[in-house]
C-alpha cells in the first residue's frame, strides 16, 4: 500500500512540475527593429522564434514585441530609431501577475498590436519533428501602449516623477547650438574669463530660415503639453534675456554669467529640447533634411539625451513640411521616454553644480583668516567647507582657490526638500542651497560684522559674496 501510494504522489509532483507554463517572452527569440510607420508613433519589428506551426510563431510573437518595447528597447537600424525600454525589469518582477495577463490579453496589450504577419523573406523552417522556426512582423503603437500603462498606473510618465520632485516639468524648445552656429548666430571670442561664445536668438528667431524651426515647434508642443509638460517660448522670453544681458555687466567677472546660464535662468525650464535640422545637397531634384532632436540638461549645461538623426528626402516641395511634422512626431515619440529615464536619475542621484564663495574687497577677511565659535578657533574655510558638507549630499573643493578671498565647490544636492512652513515637497537648486548654507554661517558668526549677496550663475550654479554688515 506503501509503495502504490509514494508512486502516486510522485506521479502527482511531476504531473505538476510539467504543467508549468514558461510564457512566450521568457523563452529565447530574436527581435530586430523595422521601420518607424508614417504615424510617428507606431513600429514595426521582426521577431524569430520557434513553435509548433506558423500560427503559433504569430501568437507568441505579438507578446514578445509587447515585451520587448516594455523592457528591452531596441537599437537603432536603417529604417527605424533606437527605443529606450518604456520600464525596466523590475517593474515586470513585481507586478508577473499583471504582466502575464497584459501581454495576452486582445483588449489589454494585444490591442496595441494593429497588424502582423509572417516575414517570408527571411528563412523559416523545421527545427526538429514538433517544431519550426519563423519571422512574423509585429506592427505596434508605441505611443498608445506607453499612454495605456501609465493610466494604469504601472509606468510613470516624466511629468509624474517631476511632481513628485515638487516640480512641473517644463521643455524649453530652442535651435541647437550646432544650428546657430552654421547660421552664423553664435560668436566666440576671447575674455578674462577665456573663451567665452554668446548666441543671438533675437535675430535668429527673425531669420526666414526659422520658419521650419517654428513649424517644428508647433508641431511638438500639443503633444509635449498631453504629456504633461509646459511649454516655455523662447521667443516669449527674449525681452526678459535683453534685462539679464544688461545687469549681467555690473556683476564682478567671477560672478558673471554666461549667454547660455543667463537664457537657462530666464527660462527656468527643467530640460531643453534642441532641435537640428541640417539641409543636405539636393541631389535629382530631391530636397534633404536631417532633423535631430537632442535634450540638453540646463543644470550641467549637458546633452542627456541623444537622438537618432532622421533623413527627410521628398522630390515634391509641398511635401516637405508634412514629411517634417511625421518626422518630428517619430522623434519625439522617442524623446518622453528617455526625458522619464531623465528626471528618474536625477531624483535618484540629485542635482550636481558648483557654488563659489567670494570675499569682497571691502572686507578685511580671508578664509585662512581664523575665527572663534563657542571658545572654539576655526579657519573661515573650515567653517564653510562644513557648512557646505551638512547642506549637500556630497562635495569637493574646486580647482584654485585663489590668494585666501576665493573658494569653489563642487556639490550634489538632493533633487527634493521638504518646504519647512507648509510641509510640502518643492523642488530643489543651487540659490536656495547657498541661501541655507548662508543662514547657516551666520547663525555661527553672529558676532562678525559679516553679510552676504547670493548670485546664481544659471541653474548649475551659485556665487556667495561675503560683504561687510550694512
Amino acid at each position: 500500500m506503501k509503495n502504490i501510494l509514494i508512486t502516486i504522489l510522485f506521479f502527482a509532483a511531476f504531473t505538476a512540475k510539467a504543467q508549468v507554463i514558461v510564457p512566450s517572452w521568457e523563452e529565447v527569440y530574436q527581435f530586430e527593429a523595422i521601420a518607424d510607420q508614417a504615424d510617428g508613433g507606431m513600429v514595426s519589428i521582426d521577431i524569430t522564434n520557434q513553435g509548433a506551426d506558423i500560427a503559433e510563431c504569430n501568437q507568441k510573437a505579438r507578446s514578445q514585441a509587447l515585451f520587448t518595447i516594455i523592457f528591452k528597447g531596441y537599437g537603432k537600424t536603417n529604417n527605424a530609431s533606437a527605443s529606450t525600454a518604456l520600464t525596466d525589469l523590475s517593474n515586470y518582477n513585481q507586478n508577473l501577475d499583471f504582466y502575464k495577463s497584459y501581454l495576452t490579453s486582445n483588449t489589454a496589450g494585444l490591442a496595441h498590436v494593429t497588424k502582423f504577419q509572417t516575414n517570408t523573406s527571411k528563412p523559416a523552417g523545421k527545427i526538429d519533428k514538433k517544431t519550426l522556426k519563423a519571422t512574423t512582423t509585429v506592427y505596434i503603437s508605441k505611443t498608445k501602449l506607453r499612454e495605456d500603462l501609465q493610466k494604469l498606473g504601472y509606468i510613470k510618465s516624466a511629468a509624474q516623477i517631476a511632481e513628485s520632485m515638487g516640480i512641473t516639468p517644463s521643455i524649453l524648445i530652442v535651435p541647437s547650438e550646432m544650428w546657430m552656429k552654421k547660421a552664423g548666430y553664435a560668436k566666440t571670442e576671447m575674455t578674462d574669463l577665456g573663451e567665452v561664445t554668446s548666441f543671438d536668438y533675437q535675430n535668429a528667431l527673425n531669420d526666414p530660415k526659422m520658419v521650419i524651426y517654428n513649424s517644428i515647434e508647433g508641431y511638438l508642443k500639443p503633444i509635449l503639453q498631453k504629456n504633461g509638460f509646459r511649454i516655455v517660448s523662447l521667443s516669449a522670453i527674449m525681452a526678459n534675456l535683453a534685462k539679464e544681458r544688461a545687469s549681467n555687466q555690473a556683476r564682478t567677472n567671477k560672478a558673471k554669467e554666461g549667454d547660455l546660464d543667463m537664457l537657462a535662468r530666464v527660462a527656468q525650464a527643467d530640460i531643453w529640447l534642441q532641435v537640428d535640422l541640417v539641409e543636405g545637397n539636393p541631389t535629382n531634384q530631391e530636397i534633404e533634411y536631417k532633423l535631430t532632436l537632442n535634450g540638453r540638461d540646463p543644470i550641467l549645461m549637458e546633452d542627456v539625451i541623444n537622438g537618432d538623426p532622421i533623413r527627410v528626402k521628398t522630390a515634391n516641395k509641398n511635401d516637405l513640411m508634412g514629411l517634417i511634422e511625421r518626422n518630428a512626431n517619430q522623434a519625439l515619440d522617442n524623446f518622453v521616454p528617455a526625458v522619464t529615464s531623465f528626471f528618474e536619475k536625477r531624483d535618484k542621484d540629485g542635482i550636481s553644480g558648483k557654488v563659489q564663495f567670494l570675499i569682497s574687497e571691502n572686507l578685511e577677511l580671508t578664509f585662512q583668516d581664523e575665527l572663534t565659535i563657542d571658545g572654539e578657533t576655526y579657519q573661515f574655510a573650515e567653517i564653510v567647507d562644513a557648512m557646505v558638507s551638512k547642506k549637500s549630499t556630497k562635495y569637493t573643493t574646486s580647482g584654485d582657490q585663489g590668494e585666501g578671498n576665493f573658494r569653489s565647490y563642487l556639490v550634489v544636492i538632493p533633487a527634493k526638500m521638504s518646504n519647512k512652513l507648509s510641509g510640502k515637497v518643492e523642488s530643489n537648486n543651487f540659490e536656495k542651497f547657498a541661501r541655507l548654507v548662508n543662514t547657516e554661517i551666520k547663525t555661527l558668526l553672529t558676532d562678525q560684522p559679516i553679510s552676504a549677496v547670493v548670485e546664481a550663475k544659471g541653474l548649475g550654479g551659485v556665487v556667495v559674496v561675503f560683504i561687510p554688515k550694512k
